[in-house]
């Protein structure tokens, strides 16, 4: 059974290319062996709504992995990106990977 992975694309750094962003993270999922769950898309810049309720997905499904199209999905937040990195491997001991890494 293929590890779960999850995305998450902050919409106002999509440019309107939200789809294509998620088609990218599913193939990347695909390629490296995952089964793409969901993305979690943050439509109110610093909000962190969705990027809580993918860290609580984590947990309740035992998942490990997120994929973003870049790190710049995990920036600009009210928390750096460092930290929120941190958030999710210690909350959800989560691996973030990125489509522009792979």
């Amino acid at each position: 059974m293929e590890a779960l992975i999850y995305g998450y694309v902050r919409d106002d750094l999509a440019d309107g290319r939200s789809d294509e962003l998620e088609v990218a993270m599913c193939d990347m999922a695909s390629s490296a062996g995952f089964c793409f769950a969901a993305t979690f898309h943050e439509s109110t810049p610093g909000d962190g709504t969705a990027f809580a309720e993918l860290t609580a997905e984590l947990k309740r499904a035992d998942a490990h992995h997120v994929v973003v199209p870049s790190l710049d999905h995990l920036a600009g937040q009210t928390i750096p990106r460092d930290i929120l990195i941190a958030k999710l491997a210690q909350e959800a001991a989560a691996q973030v990977l990125t489509v522009e890494s792979c």
